[in-house]
């Protein structure tokens, strides 16, 4: 059923949504994409945002999505396998076009907020790349565009990030850049989440990235990471202000799971950076910012700290033995983050983010990025 219904679509794309299990699906999909001729829209938490031979893998959909090339450049068919996306403009631009839309769910979660599928199918990866071995690619450029696009907007956005000071956007990115192979990437909700999947890119050294999406909230992010830790995997966690004090006691888990050693840190590998922009902003990216009265605004929909992420860690450093840098550079975040050995313990990284500059630097990226994609001057027929 698959391979017909792939058979009468040119113009498709495959979306890979969170999975923890990506990695069982990663040939399967690289096959379908190859020999349908579709891009692969894959969010980081998908497992599949890596680098695949012959396969067209954007990094930044989330920014191309809200672009005039986009709406210039539909899809007529769209393929989804893993938990819903976390990219809004993702969803809107299926909602504005409603192409035929297959969901690949072997578990029948039907997560399908915007009553876009049209083919349910409870099918696994060998069904998948059964169907791609009967598919015939088509010589429409469709994905060579994508990929197109998709290289001008990463250097868009490298042309801001490389000439500003580090702000949320660039702590995301350069965590695809730098964090050694065999780590696992661990992402709080809220702001971290949403900056990865726009900003991360895809390596060829595949990197874990988990996130607890849903009801969880910020809750727990810091004890789940602490968790995959303890189990042998060397773990980075991107957490913000707020939901590194809503958890703090997941680094009392971590003091607790570190033996007490002269001179030694135990087997545990984790690593907290935290970006503190004073007091979660991402109520500041909507509308009613700018229209509600200043001051309202921040006493209902901000919770400013009294006092800042650093001089807490260095506190919590003090009294429980972890390492606590604080910093402020792509270079110096590189530095800790490329770091590798043994029994390296715990380490928090916290980097103070300029709350206007910040929602201001992620304007002038999309800006730019537009400026820089165009809109497609004819659609192939």
């Amino acid at each position: 059923m698959l391979s017909e219904w792939a058979t009468a679509h040119e113009r498709g794309v495959v979306v890979a949504g969170p999975m923890w299990d990506g990695d069982r699906w990663a040939d399967a999909v690289a096959a379908f994409c190859r020999a349908a001729g579709w891009p692969l829209l894959a969010e980081p938490c998908s497992q599949l945002r890596r680098t695949m031979p012959d396969v067209v893998v954007t990094d930044h959909h989330d920014l191309l999505l809200r672009t005039a090339w986009a709406d210039a450049e539909p899809p007529d068919a769209v393929l989804r396998i893993g938990g819903a996306p976390t990219s809004k403009p993702l969803r809107l631009w299926i909602e504005r076009h409603r192409p035929a839309f297959a969901f690949v769910d072997p578990a029948s979660t039907w997560t399908d907020a915007s009553f876009s599928v049209s083919l349910h199918l409870t099918i696994g990866p060998d069904a998948v790349a059964a169907a791609a071995r009967t598919l015939l690619s088509p010589e429409s450029g469709w994905a060579q565009r994508w990929a197109d696009a998709d290289a001008r907007a990463a250097a868009a956005i490298d042309h801001v990030l490389d000439a500003e000071p580090l702000l949320e956007a660039g702590v995301a990115r350069q965590l695809g850049h730098s964090l050694p192979a065999g780590h696992a990437l661990y992402v709080s909700n809220s702001m971290p989440v949403r900056d990865v999947d726009a900003y991360l890119r895809a390596r060829a050294e595949p990197l874990a990235v988990h996130a607890n999406r849903g009801a969880s909230g910020i809750d727990g992010v810091i004890s789940a990471a602490t968790g995959m830790a303890a189990s042998g995997t060397p773990t980075t966690v991107l957490v913000g202000d707020l939901a590194f004090r809503h958890d703090l006691g997941g680094l009392v888990g971590a003091f607790d799971t570190v033996p007490a050693e002269p001179g030694g840190s135990g087997d545990l590998d984790l690593t907290v950076v935290v970006v503190d922009n004073g007091g979660g902003t991402i109520f500041s990216f909507l509308p009613a910012y700018g229209v509600v009265d200043p001051e309202a605004f921040e006493r209902l929909l901000t919770t400013p700290p009294e006092r800042s992420s650093s001089q807490l860690a260095s506190g919590l450093a003090a009294a429980m033995g972890f390492e606590h840098h604080h910093i402020g550079s792509c270079d110096e975040l590189h530095a800790l983050l490329a770091a590798s050995g043994p029994r390296r313990g715990v380490r928090v990284i916290t980097v103070d983010i300029d709350a206007d500059a910040n929602r201001d630097q992620h304007r002038r990226i999309a800006a730019a990025s537009e400026v820089a994609v165009g809109a497609s001057e004819t659609r192939s027929p």
